[in-house]
């Protein structure tokens, strides 16, 4: 099984023109358009780490953010136990790496979903106690 790519993730991009494909095992992101959805073309293939998990590309289709962690159990060992938040840039055609965020450097664990958002979405929304708050503020 190590040699099959195991998708684990998809993100539709906001205008509905792009497929976002995380494949756990190979750490790639596999990008198709996906504007004729009954033609999906395979438009761009990127290695993000040794291995890679969740997608999620921001509302203006600039950015895409990546997350590592899978499951504590099923992620990869040694060397390739990679714990991080990547952020490339998107223009259309290929992804450009912006930053990343080693998780285990900075002794945060295992970074699996994140949801990246417009802040106008968020004040719409109904929030208590103290993690709405923190979610409403820059």
């Amino acid at each position: 099984p190590k040699d099959i790519p195991f998708p684990v993730d998809v993100s539709l991009s906001a205008d509905d023109r792009f497929l976002f494909v995380d494949t756990f095992m190979d750490g790639s992101c596999r990008v198709y358009d996906v504007s004729d959805p009954h033609h999906p073309k395979l438009v761009h293939t990127q290695k993000i780490g040794s291995q890679v998990n969740m997608v999620s590309e921001t509302w203006d289709g600039k950015r895409v953010y990546f997350t590592s962690s899978l499951l504590a159990n099923w992620d990869k060992t040694g060397k390739d136990n990679e714990q991080f938040l990547k952020a490339y840039g998107w223009d259309g055609k290929r992804l450009t790496p912006l930053f990343a965020v080693d998780f285990l450097k900075e002794g945060l664990g295992r970074p699996h979903i994140m949801h990246f958002g417009q802040e106008r979405f968020y004040k719409n929304q109904i929030y208590t106690g103290e993690a709405g708050r923190l979610a409403t503020t820059r």
